[in-house]
């Protein structure tokens, strides 16, 4: 019998995601720890995604507090869904420094107990940290100031 109804469906998603991305990535080149494939990383995550999953899923059957699962919170999930398709959608326009700022203050609007000044200076920092880690360490080629910006 389900006890924690919250943990026993993220449990599911969690492992059906993983399985998901493991039947995509099972085609792709794995290679190995010293020359990863193409598929390494994916499947790895995948395999460690669906494994949490299925621990989350068990841990919910033998929990003894019983959680249920209250009404969807809408706003939450609007920002947040928000956040992630204004990503996709003006990336290459606006370049991925102002994308990131926008979409990470976008999703910290879905807290509930967020004020604006720890949202605005989280949204600097993540996107500092992104340029530095992709754009500088990694030379990812990132655009970015994109079109919007000249």
């Amino acid at each position: 019998m389900i006890k924690n109804h919250k943990d026993f469906w993220s449990g599911l998603l969690f492992v059906a995601l993983g399985l998901t991305v493991i039947s995509i990535a099972r085609d792709y080149p794995f290679g190995s720890s010293t020359r990863m494939g193409s598929g390494y990383f994916p499947m790895l995550l995948a395999c460690l995604l669906a494994a949490l999953g299925l621990l989350i899923t068990v841990r919910s059957l033998l929990t003894r507090n019983k959680v249920s699962i209250d009404t969807l919170a809408l706003k939450p999930l609007f920002f947040v869904l928000a956040g992630t398709v204004l990503y996709g959608a003006l990336v290459r326009e606006a370049g991925f420094i102002a994308v990131t700022f926008a979409c990470v203050l976008l999703s910290a609007r879905a807290s509930m107990h967020g004020r604006w000044l720890p949202q605005v200076v989280l949204a600097i920092c993540t996107t500092v940290c992104c340029v530095l880690i992709f754009i500088k360490g990694l030379g990812i080629p990132l655009n970015a100031f994109g079109s919007f910006f000249g």
